[in-house]
């Protein structure tokens, strides 16, 4: 892969993690590798090995890593010092995805959807999905599945 420095900081070795990162984690434990490599779907480890990226930044990367137009994008928003941690507020970023998402998926299928930006978690998005499902079907219970992690809070745990 070129572009990419598969070196690791010598304070970036595995017993750090050991020592700082609470117990809480799971996927890590279960697949102990540094990763410090990432292009669309690929990652490389800190030895040279290379993985299909089925978590997909948890939903938040699924475009891939590292996409040349995004890439550039970010780095030119970055550069143009705009708001990049806003929640919910009000920004020119916002209006203009707003603006393309009405334009391109909402108007041509004759939606009339709303968009809800639902936080800085997975557990926030979690506790949404509840909340939609709970009012429009009626009903109180949610059948959950075990052995992922979707967010802290009790809902999405």
């Amino acid at each position: 892969m070129t572009g990419v420095d598969l070196t690791v900081r010598e304070s970036a070795v595995p017993a750090v993690f050991e020592e700082l990162e609470s117990n809480v984690r799971t996927y890590c434990r279960r697949f102990p590798a540094v990763f410090v490599g990432a292009r669309g779907h690929l990652l490389w480890d800190q030895d040279g090995g290379q993985y299909a990226d089925l978590l997909s930044g948890a939903g938040a990367l699924n475009y891939g890593h590292n996409h040349p137009q995004l890439r550039q994008a970010l780095v030119d928003y970055l550069l143009s010092d705009g708001p990049v941690h806003t929640l919910d507020l009000h920004t020119p970023a916002k209006a203009a995805f707003l603006e393309r998402f009405r334009d391109v998926v909402l108007r041509p299928r004759d939606l009339e959807y709303r968009v809800q930006f639902v936080g800085p978690t997975g557990a926030n998005a979690v506790e949404a999905a509840f909340k939609v499902a709970r009012r429009a079907t009626g009903r109180s219970h949610i059948l959950a599945f075990t052995n992922g992690f979707h967010g802290g809070s009790l809902g999405a745990l």
